[in-house]
């Protein structure tokens, strides 16, 4: 059985080990060791059981062990993702067993599916999207590379949705409409227009309310 560690030891990344290890006995095919991260206070402590082996610098030791993402806002996995690349890491992909997956849906490398997710005809998620407890994707939607779909979104049949983009939770998108990447929509927005890259965005329906100009810039949530 592959080996797999969570980068993320933060509460993020313990929902995260929860799914793996739900996947886990539904013949998930993984081991899950332990989880890394590079927070000075997280050294040495245990998570779900399991030990904190180190800094992202572990990997470079163990190329054989996989690597799933436990960190939710698309900013910094954007940048944990960079450092686990260049250190030789592989993604492993994860899905709990109590998502409903169309045949004809793609999940790229690295996602991570919690429970109750459902993924309907031809969505497509690119590399490394969190779908949160409850999200509905609905037929021919993609969603770009970082994505993070918070719990209880329900994303439209033909919505787009950008890369590094965060719809926070209880937003709904209408069909047919996109979402700039690297946007931020906050909890409860109704999207029933195009929203440009790089903006947060509130409000039934929702508006822009603030403008950035790259990733580094995304606010926290």
């Amino acid at each position: 059985m592959p080996a797999v560690v969570i980068y993320g030891a933060g509460d993020n990344g313990r929902e995260v080990g929860e799914t793996l290890l739900a996947a886990q006995d539904n013949g998930g095919g993984w081991e899950l060791v332990g989880f890394l991260d590079d927070g000075p206070d997280k050294q040495g402590a245990r998570v779900l059981g399991l030990p904190v082996l180190g800094t992202a610098e572990w990997i470079a030791d163990h190329r054989q062990v996989q690597v799933v993402m436990g960190i939710g806002h698309p900013r910094w996995r954007r940048s944990a993702a960079a450092r686990v690349e260049a250190l030789g890491g592989r993604w492993a992909t994860v899905v709990h067993p109590c998502a409903v997956v169309s045949p004809s849906a793609t999940i790229g490398e690295g996602c991570v599916i919690f429970a109750g997710v459902v993924l309907s005809s031809n969505s497509r998620l690119g590399r490394l999207v969190q779908a949160n407890f409850n999200a509905v994707i609905h037929h021919d939607t993609e969603v770009g590379d970082l994505a993070a779909l918070m719990a209880n979104v329900a994303l439209g049949g033909n919505v787009r949705v950008g890369e590094g983009t965060f719809v926070g939770m209880g937003s709904q998108v209408r069909q047919g409409v996109s979402v700039g990447e690297w946007s931020l929509v906050g909890c409860g927005a109704s999207v029933v227009r195009d929203l440009p890259a790089y903006c947060v965005a509130t409000g039934v329906p929702a508006r822009p309310v603030r403008s950035y100009s790259t990733p580094q810039e995304m606010p926290p949530i």
